[in-house]
């Protein structure tokens, strides 16, 4: 349990520091789902980073605790974009080992 938070804390602070080698937390084969689109594999999940923070440059703030139970971690965080958009959403990270398997996130239409 203390693993599985330490990886999603490592990825918050690597996605709010703008550190676009985020991916390498990720397993080869990992998956990232969400708003309908599957990024599958360790070389597409660093290239989506990489054109996220370049981009919107997100800085993720946690709402509350983090919820762990075993290998899955849930956060709800709202998440600031460089256009000064705001979006809220849920994480659900599957972690494997010391790298995540899966991260499916939720994003709310409204605040």
């Amino acid at each position: 349990m203390a693993v599985a938070r330490s990886i999603v804390e490592s990825y918050f602070s690597c996605v709010k520091a703008g550190d676009k080698n985020v991916a390498e937390l990720f397993h080869d084969d990992a998956q990232l789902i969400g708003l309908g689109t599957v990024v599958v594999g360790r070389p597409a999940i660093d290239q989506f980073y990489a054109a996220s923070i370049e981009t919107g440059r997100p800085q993720p703030s946690l709402v509350g605790d983090l919820f762990v139970e075993g290998d899955r971690v849930v956060a709800e965080l709202l998440i600031e974009l460089a256009e000064q958009a705001t979006m809220h959403v849920v994480d659900l990270f599957e972690i494997s080992g010391e790298k995540i398997r899966s991260l499916t996130y939720f994003v709310a239409d409204h605040l």
